[in-house]
């Protein structure tokens, strides 16, 4: 049992320091814990599988933050329906426990994205058919990432995600500068980064909402719900493709979770700039992790105790 938590507790620190340093400076979480995990040694499959993860997780602690939940609330199963994903996945676990695993998130996915967009106020809402067309394309482009991104060289990857790390962040800076820039494309140039969440874990998804924009953005709400959907289906790949699911994320996500109710969430000026000590933060764990330049070990060992039992 020891060994277990002398595992699992830096993980779990990862995740409140993680919440922290966003709540104080408005950067994203993954500019934190993809640095962190590559410091300590993991590869591009350890990396992709543990951020897919703890995106959907994440999201999910963010967009009920301020909200109490209460299943007869439920936009999909409402009352005696929210009995339908649970049947219908212990059914298919009974089959195939992976595929299982697929139905009860998806069903979570769904769920959690109709009741942020109901939540929407009906004047700002954004059409339905360019949500589900903008799903649709996070799904592909971070799927494609999610299986390209475990086939990396082990000795370049490290440097390649530093580089998405900065890239995103040089772009919120100069579209936070010029508020004019990029009208008609702004939520697809955001959907499309969903392809560096598939290849290295980096996503960014809550800075939308925070830099304003001279022209009307309404999907910017709905950014990173889009994001779970992308972070879903990338996830479905890894587990099929690569046969991974990720304990030690699982275990990080709690950890923001906790930082995240205990600091509440940043939020970003009114006047749409965006915020230099995320900039800096950023700039800094990208800057640690090409001086540590890290040797990739993987996370086999951890993955191996954690499959084993609690008591023998």
């Amino acid at each position: 049992m020891l060994e277990f938590i002398t595992l699992l507790l830096p993980f779990l620190l990862l995740g409140f320091v993680a919440a922290g340093l966003s709540r104080i400076s408005g950067v994203a979480l993954s500019m934190i814990i993809v640095p962190t995990l590559l410091i300590w040694g993991a590869r591009p499959l350890d990396v992709v599988a543990f951020m897919l993860l703890f995106v959907v997780y994440n999201n999910f602690t963010a967009e009920t933050q301020d909200v109490r939940l209460d299943y007869k609330d439920l936009v999909l199963f409402p009352r005696w329906r929210i009995a339908i994903p649970i049947v219908l996945t212990a059914l298919i676990t009974f089959l195939s426990p992976p595929a299982g695993i697929g139905v009860f998130m998806a069903c979570f996915v769904l769920e959690l994205m109709a009741t942020v967009y109901k939540r929407i106020p009906e004047r700002d809402r954004p059409a339905i058919h360019r949500v589900v067309i903008l799903s649709v394309l996070s799904a592909v482009v971070t799927a494609v990432g999610a299986y390209v991104g475990p086939t990396i060289s082990e000795d370049y990857y490290f440097g390649f995600a530093g580089l998405a790390i900065l890239l995103i962040t040089a772009f919120a800076w100069y579209a936070g500068r010029n508020r004019d820039a990029f009208k008609g494309i702004w939520e697809f140039i955001w959907v499309d980064f969903g392809i560096f969440l598939g290849l290295f874990g980096v996503e960014s998804s809550n800075y939308p909402a925070g830099l304003t924009r001279d022209y009307k953005t309404p999907m910017d709400r709905m950014l990173p719900m889009i994001t779970v959907v992308g972070g879903y289906a990338g996830l479905m790949v890894v587990l099929g493709v690569y046969g991974l699911f990720s304990i030690p994320s699982f275990i990080t996500a709690i950890g923001a979770a906790i930082g995240t109710r205990m600091f509440g969430l940043y939020e970003f000026p009114k006047r749409g700039t965006f915020s230099y000590l995320a900039i800096g933060f950023a700039v800094a764990a990208v800057v640690c992790l090409y001086l540590v330049s890290p040797v990739p070990t993987g996370f086999d060992a951890i993955n191996a105790i954690m499959k084993q039992p609690v008591v023998q």
